[in-house]
């Protein structure tokens, strides 16, 4: 009898967790995106800028495969700001919106040629593939850095390729081991409405259904920012982001 019960209480516990997963796995469908068309869609625009001062351009040391990679130090993309502070390759989009304009596909690509990454920031549809492509004379090895999509760390060989995919919205870094001054971003999104900042710091997005949204402005070196945006039927919202560089906290020594 007690074995019968035993039994039957684990036959409970399996049953109660595969229920979990279904419910799980439902609520994940529920709440994909939907794109399809967009009647009398409104737009979102706007600067990025940086709060305070305009810190000093930053180089890279380029210290291996000159020949292929150059002798000078390479200007760093890390924070991009023009003499009004704006923002260039900020991204900006909406983080809470489940139907809309059909997705009108991502970067098609990101290159490796002079050692530099190009684009240093590209975006596509989570569930999408992007060709990582090596146009330079010598090799490469690309390492991603996330948490969510499989991480990868392979080279890829003079004037090579290699596609990969990414299943889930998130905001991965990819670096080069054997060049350790390379770092690029991809952002991989779960809807259509999202832009990088140009070199004036502007984005616009466009085909917003009417609604009131959180809209969010993201840069590497300075984290994130978010406001709430009511875009009317047709209209032009405005929101604008002023991004700040925080100051690193300094460690306290312990007193004995």
């Amino acid at each position: 009898m007690g074995k019968l019960i035993k039994s039957y209480g684990c036959f409970l516990a399996v049953a109660m967790f595969s229920l979990v997963l279904l419910v799980g796995n439902s609520r994940d469908v529920l709440a994909a995106y939907e794109g399809g068309d967009v009647s009398n869609g409104g737009t979102i625009t706007g600067t990025v800028k940086l709060v305070g001062d305009v810190p000093d351009a930053s180089t890279l040391k380029v210290d291996k495969d000159q020949a292929t990679c150059g002798h000078d130090d390479l200007p760093s993309e890390a924070l991009m700001v023009s003499g009004d502070s704006s923002l260039q390759n900020a991204v900006v989009s909406i983080t809470n919106i489940s139907k809309g304009k059909k997705f009108a596909g991502g970067t098609p690509a990101i290159d490796q040629k002079g050692c530099v990454f190009r684009p240093h920031v590209a975006m596509i549809p989570q569930g999408s593939s992007i060709e990582l492509l090596n146009s330079d004379d010598v090799m490469h090895n690309l390492h991603s850095w996330s948490m969510k999509n499989t991480a990868f760390n392979e080279g890829v060989a003079a004037h090579g390729n290699i596609s990969k995919t990414f299943e889930f919205p998130e905001t991965v870094k990819v670096t080069c081991d054997v060049h350790k001054w390379m770092t690029s971003w991809l952002i991989v999104q779960a809807n259509p409405y999202y832009a990088i900042t140009d070199a004036n710091g502007k984005y616009k997005l466009e085909g917003v259904p009417a609604g009131t949204y959180t809209v969010q402005a993201w840069q590497e070196s300075l984290g994130n920012a978010t406001q709430e945006v009511t875009v009317a039927a047709g209209g032009e919202a405005k929101a604008d982001f002023e991004l700040e560089k925080k100051e690193k906290k300094r460690r306290e020594r312990k007193k004995h």
